[in-house]
């Protein structure tokens, strides 16, 4: 009996060590971390987190969102009666503004494959602004030592033609219809001029480079486009692999990198695309996603219901809100919200504002709430 005693306690003591042992191997495993990520210059610029990375390691500063343009498209779609004469145009409007950010995702996944060793900053649908007023609009911007890349990305289906003499950039579809559109190639001079004063007057000398990236592999380009700077979505990987053997010479420090895409990203401004109609002429309410936004939802013990097919419809609501704020802006007031909603209950609309834990501004009767940019994530 006192034998296994003294087993069971040796036994004991063992696991004791053994657990001592593997919170030694932790402590060590951490410390060889800690060493490694030392090499890393650790950078914040509005609260995005990322490594400037010295092998690979694709440095996202800027995602690209889904666009103002693009979020009230869709709220025409849901909320412009389908009898109004302009219907039709929006509809169409939204088809092509979709199809354009499914080729920029297309393009950015392209960017995710690409392994570069270089230090740099990758920064998605920037806007940018000069001392005119005028907009700069760029899809992507590559950002290293060596070069700045102004890439324009375009989703174009048929064969493309350049006519450099008169800046005329023409698709024919297969079908024999000619179509004319706005020239990328001076659009991204016109952003590379601007990124060059922008460098010059902060004191920097770099190379501003620019190429068009066709997202669609149905685009056919004529020998008239050989000799621009134009390629196909698949050669991107190789295009900059190629700018880095060309632009081979440092010209910034990664001090100065990170300082110049802080400053580009501090200039970035949020555009609001508003569509040529009246708020007015736009249909009120919540709607089901279920009936694909025909019918209303109606607010009734607690729950969003369908006044067409009963079904639940929470998120409606959301939907609604977030429609207001691209119409009216981002303070609505308890009766606003009952009127946009259409809820009878003042105190029921306290509760559900109260419940979003929206930010509020203003008294009693002045009170506001702040619905946030978010609202859906």
């Amino acid at each position: 009996m006192k034998l296994g005693n003294k087993l069971t306690k040796l036994g004991d003591k063992s696991i004791k060590l053994v657990n001592k042992l593997t919170k030694l191997g932790n402590k060590s495993i951490k410390l060889v971390d800690k060493k490694e990520n030392s090499d890393k210059y650790v950078w914040r610029f509005d609260k995005v987190h990322y490594n400037l990375a010295k092998g690979g390691e694709n440095v996202l500063l800027k995602k690209r969102e889904v666009s103002s343009k693009q979020l009230t498209l869709e709220m025409l779609e849901r909320r412009l009666p389908k009898s109004h004469p302009k219907t039709t145009y929006y509809q169409e409007m939204l088809n092509r503004t979709r199809a354009g950010y499914a080729g920029e995702q297309r393009v950015d996944q392209e960017w995710q494959e690409i392994y570069l060793e270089q230090a740099h900053y990758l920064l998605h649908d920037v806007v940018l602004k000069d001392e005119s007023g005028s907009v700069h609009q760029m899809d992507t911007l590559l950002m290293s030592q060596n070069f700045i890349l102004i890439v324009e990305i375009k989703n174009i289906v048929g064969r493309v033609e350049y006519m450099e003499d008169n800046h005329q950039f023409i698709r024919v579809t297969s079908d024999g219809r000619v179509d004319g559109f706005r020239n990328p190639f001076d659009q991204v001079k016109r952003h590379a001029r601007f990124l060059r004063q922008i460098f010059q007057k902060a004191g920097y000398h770099i190379p501003i480079v620019y190429m068009i990236v066709s997202a669609n592999p149905n685009m056919i380009m004529a020998s008239s486009l050989s000799a621009q700077p134009i390629i196909h979505v698949s050669g991107l990987a190789e295009k900059v692999e190629q700018l880095f053997l060309r632009y081979s010479q440092v010209c910034l420090s990664e001090r100065d990198l990170g300082r110049v895409a802080e400053h580009i990203l501090k200039k970035h401004e949020s555009s609001q695309w508003i569509p040529d109609i009246e708020w007015c002429e736009l249909k009120k309410g919540a709607f089901c996603s279920q009936c694909e936004y025909q019918h209303t939802v109606q607010y009734f013990f607690g729950k969003w219901r369908c006044s067409n097919c009963q079904r639940t419809d929470n998120k409606s609501m959301l939907v609604a809100l977030q429609d207001y704020q691209l119409m009216m802006g981002n303070n609505i007031s308890n009766a606003q919200f009952r009127d946009f909603l259409d809820i009878d209950s003042k105190k029921a609309a306290y509760y559900l504002l109260k419940k979003l834990k929206f930010e509020v501004i203003g008294g009693n009767k002045n009170r506001k709430y702040i619905i946030p940019t978010n609202l859906l994530d």
